[in-house]
């Protein structure tokens, strides 16, 4: 069973990742670790080719070049016609037993000839995003002597996968973070999103420019003694909490959302622990907080959301309404069709996306979207 020392420890190497691009190969390993697998591989596929880059724990980096050079094509859990719009892809924790019987799996060529001989046996696969044609997974392997994954192993895996694939969105936002040192404040006021930099007792030690003019706003984000809150008495509340946790020893990230009275939608905000060596002007631990206007920062367009889910114009459309708040008896009427025609699309939508309910496809959404509502 997964410790709480080993639980907060690793949060705090992941969302240090978030920023520190290069750290993600130790990260990956310590995953592996907690999983009981040994090797571990978070590429970003191309699905139509099978090819890409990423990073590799325990692994020779040889290898890569060999499975892009040939064995890309081979590959049975990425196949061509997953670039498909049509092909659902929701976000999972699963095993190769999942997808094929082993049997079947130790027949193929990919098998045999490339994860063979790097003594890769068994996998656990974690789905993190899906942009387009490229995949996002983590992969853990165990070598043959060893048993599939399974029971406690899985249970840890999805306790942390929420945690991995918030601080993979992360590190997509902050991609240019790589030239942090040289120009902290120049590269922040350049994100789309409100960026909060925190010390460990809550402090703002910096704060972007879109950041900046939120916290200008009569309601919504507030600052008191120096210190990051809102306006809203129980929203503060629940603000403080996150931030405590994240600077805490658990080092736990969290999200939630901030209503605002000028607006449709709330402001959407990610609290996420930080340790990084190229943020000086901030005394370790820290804490870094992205607030999204999902009116005017994100959006979640037609295109994009077919593209992540397969969903058909019709199914597009009415997603967005329920993003937007809408009850399906209100869809209906919105767009002149009858409660039952609503009723059939929301049930392809749900099965296609791997939602249950209107609750968990606005989360889901929102996540496709970088962001996230609630703690997971």
């Amino acid at each position: 069973m997964l410790s709480e020392s080993d639980y907060g420890g690793f949060l705090d190497l992941l969302y240090g990742a978030a920023v520190e691009q290069g750290d993600w190969s130790p990260v990956i390993a310590r995953f592996a670790d907690l999983v009981g697998g040994h090797k571990a591989w978070k590429p970003d596929l191309d699905s139509t080719s099978g090819a890409g880059q990423g990073a590799v724990a325990r692994i020779d980096p040889a290898a890569h070049e060999t499975y892009i050079g040939h064995f890309a094509a081979l590959n049975p859990f990425v196949r061509p016609n997953m670039a498909q719009a049509a092909t659902p892809w929701p976000l999972a924790v699963m095993t190769d037993e999942d997808r094929f019987l082993k049997e079947d799996l130790v027949g193929t060529e990919y098998f045999n000839d490339f994860l063979a001989p790097l003594d890769m046996h068994s996998l656990l696969i974690i789905r993190l995003a899906r942009r387009g044609s490229v995949l996002s997974t983590l992969n853990v392997t165990r070598p043959k002597r060893l048993s599939q994954f399974d029971g406690e192993d899985l249970v840890t895996a999805r306790r942390l996968h929420p945690h991995l694939v918030r601080a993979f969105n992360l590190g997509a936002k902050f991609s240019d973070l790589q030239g942090f040192a040289d120009g902290l404040a120049d590269v922040l006021d350049r994100s789309v999103h409100g960026v909060l930099l925190l010390s460990d007792d809550g402090r703002v030690a910096h704060a972007n420019l879109l950041a900046q003019r939120l916290l200008r706003e009569p309601e919504g984000l507030a600052m008191v003694g120096q210190r990051l809150t809102v306006t809203r008495a129980d929203e503060a509340r629940r603000l403080e909490a996150l931030i405590g946790h994240a600077a805490g020893p658990m080092r736990a990230g969290g999200s939630m959302s901030v209503a605002t009275p000028s607006r449709t939608l709330p402001l959407s905000l990610t609290v996420a622990p930080l340790r990084s060596r190229r943020i000086s002007a901030v005394r370790a631990p820290s804490v870094l907080v992205c607030v999204t206007d999902l009116e005017a920062g994100v959006s979640l367009p037609e295109q994009r959301l077919r593209d992540l889910f397969g969903l058909t114009a019709a199914e597009t459309r009415l997603a967005l309404a329920m993003f937007e708040g809408l009850a399906p008896r209100e869809a209906a009427e919105r767009f002149g069709v009858s409660p039952h025609t609503v009723h059939a699309q929301l049930g392809r939508i749900f099965e296609k996306t791997g939602a249950k309910r209107q609750a968990d496809l606005v989360r889901l959404m929102m996540r496709a979207a970088g962001v996230s509502l609630g703690t997971d």
